[in-house]
């Protein structure tokens, strides 16, 4: 079977999609991109951006503000305003929030890296390992009496390590008795 080639990322003509499935998703898709770039346009630059988009649903218009919509209304009523302290404290508070929230998110995959290689690690040292007399049958091939015998012998296990941390915590150190 052919594999379908991909014409990889291609420019399209600008112009009216006729299809209107097709004019949903790309004005869902392009609409997210759209507020992407005005978003980076804040950060970089530091301006003030009011994007009012209605969508050809006919849903209520979607909408994209930084930093607030009063203030790009009051910037756009009198051009020649200066952006307000509260405004730029606002912002300012904002960016700090982000860092920090961008720092625990760093923090966050770190983690969940670390927890995946030590899952990774283990899961390797399990399938290597020797596997112990009681692992050799799974338990739910054990017959009623091979079961009454493994939890016979995992109570005498536990008694006996209760009995030997017992002595260690005195400090004792004593051999075991333990025999399986």
């Amino acid at each position: 079977m052919a594999q379908r080639q991909s014409r990889g990322r291609q420019r399209i003509p600008i112009q009216k999609i006729e299809n209107q499935d097709s004019r949903y998703a790309t004005f869902s898709k392009r609409r997210v991109g759209l507020y992407k770039k005005a978003s980076e346009l804040c950060t970089l630059c530091g301006v003030d951006i009011g994007i009012i988009t209605f969508s050809p649903t006919g849903t209520p218009p979607y909408s994209f503000f930084s930093p607030t919509m009063e203030s790009v209304i009051d910037r756009y009523e009198n051009p020649n305003m200066q952006p307000d302290d509260g405004a730029v404290t606002t912002d300012s508070q904002t960016k700090g929030r982000i860092a920090e929230l961008n720092h625990r998110l760093d923090e966050s995959r770190a983690k969940k890296e670390a927890q995946l290689e030590r899952a990774e690690i283990l899961e390797e040292n399990d399938r290597t390992r020797q596997k112990e007399w009681w692992e050799e049958i799974p338990v739910e091939q054990m017959n009623q009496e091979q079961v009454k015998e493994l939890k016979t012998w995992f109570e005498y296990f536990l008694s006996n390590s209760s009995i030997r941390m017992d002595q260690l915590r005195n400090g004792a150190s004593a051999s075991s008795t333990f025999q399986p």
